[in-house]
């Protein structure tokens, strides 16, 4: 009985070996029945663990403000949420092309792994590293490069269309700011936003300086080794498109959310405000169990200088967790359907059942 249980267990010659501990069919099952019960939880206690706003308080003031005059709001809602994730996987597909083939149903499949992997890790990091264990193997090493892409195209998109808008709503006095202050504040954003662009087309020269990190090395010494071929500026404008395409289909999405929830300020300041908490969103690194409710802060922060109107508390909340719900929630179980499905990548699987 001792000698059976041995034989089963993962040995390269008579040691233990972790690679095939790590690679065997049970313990696979164990590690996706963990992510799939750990996103439960996450998503139970964002939905159902919050004090400021209960599912059930968002479904009596979603009744609250519905009416025939608002449905087109949320017809709109409902009708770029596919197409946030359409672009966001277009964007994926093309960075993959150099370096595995894929079709769209994959790529989405990937995407959406992905995303109910960031639940896991402060501002959706773990998006991407989600994203690595679907490519096959011997493509991860570039499938990192792509996805560092990916990252700096989003994050770009981002911060400079966020400080410009955080400018604007400066200059147009939405929010008080100094006059000297602002001026400076408007030369360091003109000067990072030509860094940052700087960096994104030089990406290349990033990965060759990070050779020379400890953490780094090996990564950077195996990409400057390998004979992949870096994108092209075009390819990286075509990426950063992708993004801005993502950025304001979603913020388009927040703008319809708040008005259907009953906020008022003027389309121009609103819209300038959505950008300005996506900013700071992204600078502010929140763990999942407490992400959506220092958005919500965020967001009660900036649009209370903006609104024309006292008590929008409400509005703006319902709002934000509204757009969570559709843009997160949703494509996160979708994922987590796939990771209990198809495993972490079907074409090995496929492979090694043959």
């Amino acid at each position: 009985m001792l000698t059976n249980m041995t034989d089963s267990l993962p040995i390269k010659g008579k040691r233990f070996s972790l690679k095939s501990l790590v690679q065997h069919k049970n313990f696979v099952l164990l590690l996706k029945l963990i992510l799939i019960i750990v996103l439960g939880v996450i998503l139970y206690q964002q939905i159902f663990g919050r004090e400021d706003l209960t599912i059930q308080k968002l479904g009596t003031t979603f009744l609250q403000h519905l009416s025939w005059q608002k449905v087109p709001l949320l017809l709109l809602v409902l009708l770029l949420m596919p197409l946030n994730w359409l672009f966001e996987t277009q964007k994926w597909l093309a960075l993959m092309r150099k370096i595995e083939p894929i079709n769209f149903y994959q790529a989405l499949k990937v995407v959406l792994v992905g995303l109910s992997f960031s639940l896991f890790t402060p501002n959706r990091v773990g998006e991407y590293g989600g994203r690595v264990m679907m490519v096959s193997k011997g493509n991860r090493l570039h499938a990192v490069w792509a996805t560092m892409v990916g990252i700096s195209s989003q994050w770009i998109v981002l911060v400079v269309g966020g400080w410009w808008a955080l400018m604007g709503a400066f200059y147009l006095d939405f929010m008080p700011i100094n006059a000297t202050l602002l001026s400076g504040l408007i030369l360091i954003g003109g000067l990072a936003s030509i860094f940052l662009l700087s960096i994104y087309f030089n990406l290349k020269k990033v990965v060759q300086y990070t050779a020379r990190f400890k953490w780094t090395k090996k990564w950077a010494s195996k990409m400057n080794a390998s004979p992949f071929d870096y994108y092209t500026n075009r390819e990286l404008i075509q990426a950063l498109m992708y993004s801005g395409t993502r950025y304001l289909i979603y913020s388009s999405q927040y703008l319809c959310l708040l008005y259907f929830f009953g906020f008022q300020a003027s389309l121009f300041a609103t819209f300038l405000g959505i950008l300005i908490v996506y900013l700071l969103q992204t600078g502010i690194p929140l763990p999942p169990s407490t992400g959506l409710l220092g958005r919500g802060n965020i967001a009660l922060l900036i649009f209370g200088y903006l609104s024309i109107i006292e008590g929008t508390a409400a509005a703006i909340l319902s709002a934000t967790f509204s757009l969570w719900m559709l843009n997160v929630v949703l494509p996160s179980i979708l994922g987590a359907f796939f990771i209990a499905r198809l495993g972490w990548n079907e074409k090995e699987e496929s492979a090694s059942s043959h």
